[in-house]
């Protein structure tokens, strides 16, 4: 019996969020790559990681990650911060970008493993 256009939906959006997932670990790596571009250029790299949290803050959402997306907000509204502030950024403010971005990975890890349940549930 074929799927009826509900449980076709359902299967696309799952198809879609495990897609998301699995391109995470990309976005992640995106991160801690304009993390050490901190070193060379502050204002830019800062700037371009708070478009990148924005971007993850909106897509974890949309996908059905609000972990993600709280954690990347979070660590959009530092970033945001730290440029306001326009000063150079202290060991301390290294150590907040580092520790959002652990946390926006660990969110995407408990994500891909409630994911991996559901299928296997």
């Amino acid at each position: 019996m074929a799927p009826d256009g509900d449980d076709l939906l359902a299967q696309q959006l799952r198809q879609l969020r495990r897609e998301y997932l699995a391109d995470s670990v990309h976005r992640v790596a995106e991160l801690r790559a304009l993390q050490a571009d901190l070193a060379a250029d502050q204002r830019t790299a800062l700037g371009k990681l708070r478009q990148a949290f924005h971007r993850l803050a909106g897509s974890g959402g949309s996908y059905g990650f609000p972990a993600v997306s709280t954690r990347s907000r979070e660590a959009e509204g530092l970033a945001q911060r730290l440029e306001s502030a326009g000063t150079p950024l202290a060991p301390s403010d290294l150590s907040a970008i580092d520790a959002c971005i652990t946390g926006i990975d660990r969110a995407f890890g408990d994500a891909r493993t409630a994911m991996e349940t559901e299928s296997t549930a």
